[in-house]
């Protein structure tokens, strides 16, 4: 997705190892800090299509420490939790003990529990002990300040790659995050409809 996107050269033009999964190339792209200084937006590099390094995504993903989930989501409705659902358990079926999961599509208030059901059945880890999950929920518009932790407590070395002008985020609950996310989606257009 183009905010998926946005994140990745964010931590890539910081040094972090990221790679970029091509859903229809099936291929994870390699991201280095050059081509993200270069190409500041997913459709500059969609149009000059530069030579990039690949891996299959299973491989990719089985070596990553967090998978970010930011997919491009094309149905709306029914049809969109199902789309969802698919990709997320394509994504995360090849992760290994240890790796985090940074859930960045926005969620109504509990919507975070059937993903984290889901997550520890595809896994089969158990959340907090052998696998761990964030919410950070992605707008176009700017990027949150805090970031939901399944336990609470803060992650220091992905506190360091959401870094953003200088802003460190702030881990808080899970239900907290959701709400504050309610809070500020309700906030930004109360304006527009009043």
């Amino acid at each position: 997705s183009t905010e998926g996107y946005s994140i990745a050269c964010q931590m890539a033009i910081r040094g972090a190892d990221v790679f970029i999964i091509d859903e229809s190339a099936h291929m994870a792209i390699s991201l280095k800090t050059e081509i993200a200084k270069t190409y500041p937006n997913v459709t500059s590099l969609k149009e000059d299509e530069p030579l990039l390094g690949v891996e299959p995504i299973d491989v990719a993903i089985s070596h990553a420490e967090y998978l970010f989930f930011s997919p491009r989501i094309r149905k709306t409705g029914q049809e969109a939790k199902m789309e969802i659902h698919s990709k997320f358990k394509d994504a995360t079926s090849s992760l290994k003990k240890g790796s985090s999961v940074i859930y960045n599509l926005p969620t109504g208030i509990g919507g975070n529990n059937e993903t984290i059901s889901l997550l520890e059945h595809i896994s089969g880890l158990q959340m907090g002990k052998g696998i761990s999950y964030f919410y950070y929920p992605l707008s176009k518009t700017n990027l949150p300040d805090i970031v939901g932790s399944f336990n609470g407590k803060s992650d220091e070395k992905l506190s360091k790659l959401l870094e953003s002008d200088k802003k460190v985020k702030k881990f808080v609950s899970i239900s907290a995050a959701e709400i504050l996310h309610a809070i500020r989606t309700l906030s930004q257009f109360s304006n527009l409809s009043s």
